[in-house]
């Protein structure tokens, strides 16, 4: 009897564990249910900020643009049941494999010489290294690293720690002189005067925001023409003469220039050094160097490391420049008026100089011309 009882209220705990059987599994379903719409929903409204993977955008490396695999794994576990979740991590993985093998947009040379800040960087010259091989890692033409290193011809040895100018693009560096005005210079290079205002290094807001000594970066600017001679046209004088106050500045050329100081030619006006020519004064540091014509001082300062290092550019009222580089001293200043024979500063090694020298140019209504052919 006892035992046929205990066997009745088995089958009646039984029973009734079976009839709350589905109650329970609703309960449980309702509440596995609530939690994968909260978590959908949550991760639509915040995606991958729990694992502190936002999408980085904008860098050049091709790997960086897409989000880890690992935090588009772990918001595909909050999908809805609806869809299988292996269907969703495959997914989400190959798009993830393929936002990494598409590489990065390289931006064309305008747009990238429209977000440079500097319109050039200093560059120390390595052991083996040439003007091509700097020009080309650097990513521009050589004629423009040639153009903002004075004397700087391609094929000579470099010293190794020489510091030389390395524009940020293919175009011209240019000391706004005295009076010039950005339409002036535009026309000089022949280009647009917004190209320059463009180019945001520049931090020109309008045509009118540019002042005297300014250093502007002129993108894709022609160099000025250049008249090569066939063969060097050799100077009168060829012997170092030390000159002294009162200045003789010898005779006067038939086109109105005189010497500017007296020396060897180190290097002749050709198709390797087209800029002008350079005047041995090894052993004459200091020498006063006079001004070849009378005029405007239209620029006077520079920047002792390189290039031209310190150097003064004159005006003469029938549109001749003449520029003399490398000082050591200055002694005149922008919109002074000069006259022939006047002490302009003193011979130097400023810039890029191998020694004592000057470098001197001639621009004649915006040519450049063999000096050797205006001096007598």
């Amino acid at each position: 009897m006892s035992g046929g009882r205990a066997i009745s209220g088995v089958r009646a705990y039984a029973l009734s564990r079976q009839r709350r059987r589905p109650l329970l599994h609703a309960a449980v379903l309702s509440l596995i249910l609530f939690g994968v719409v909260a978590s959908f929903t949550i991760s639509q409204s915040f995606p991958f900020e729990a694992h502190g993977a936002a999408p980085i955008v904008g860098l050049s490396l091709p790997s960086v643009g897409a989000a880890p695999a690992e935090a588009m794994v772990l918001t595909a576990e909050v999908l809805p049941d609806t869809v299988r979740r292996e269907e969703v991590v495959d997914g989400l993985l190959a798009l993830a494999g393929q936002q990494q093998l598409q590489p990065a947009a390289v931006p064309s040379a305008v747009e990238a010489a429209a977000v440079q800040t500097e319109p050039y960087n200093l560059y120390a010259v390595q052991s083996g290294d040439s003007a091509s091989a700097i020009a080309a890692n650097a990513g521009i033409d050589l004629e423009y690293l040639l153009w903002a290193n004075a004397d700087l011809q391609d094929g000579e040895l470099l010293s190794v720690g020489q510091l030389l100018i390395v524009p940020s693009g293919n175009g011209l560096l240019h000391d706004v002189r005295y009076g010039e005005s950005l339409s002036v210079i535009a026309d000089r290079y022949n280009v647009t005067v917004d190209e320059i205002v463009g180019w945001t290094g520049n931090g020109i807001g309008s045509p009118d925001q540019v002042v005297e000594d300014q250093l502007v970066f002129v993108p894709n600017g022609v160099p000025p023409i250049v008249i090569i001679p066939e063969s060097p046209v050799l100077p009168a004088n060829t012997g170092p003469v030390a000159l002294a106050a009162p200045v003789d500045t010898g005779p006067v050329s038939g086109l109105g220039l005189t010497w500017p100081a007296y020396g060897p030619i180190s290097s002749y006006y050709d198709g390797g050094h087209p800029l002008g020519i350079d005047i041995d004064l090894f052993n004459n540091y200091g020498a006063a160097i006079t001004a070849a014509t009378g005029g405007t001082v239209t620029f006077a300062g520079g920047n002792p490391c390189c290039s031209y290092g310190l150097y003064v550019v004159v005006m003469s009222p029938n549109g001749i420049e003449t520029l003399y580089a490398h000082f050591s001293g200055i002694n005149v200043s922008n919109g002074q008026q000069v006259a022939q024979g006047d002490v302009l500063g003193t011979s130097g090694n400023t810039g890029y100089s191998t020694g004592t020298h000057l470098h001197f140019e001639v621009i004649d209504n915006g040519t450049r011309v063999n000096p050797l052919a205006y001096l007598p």
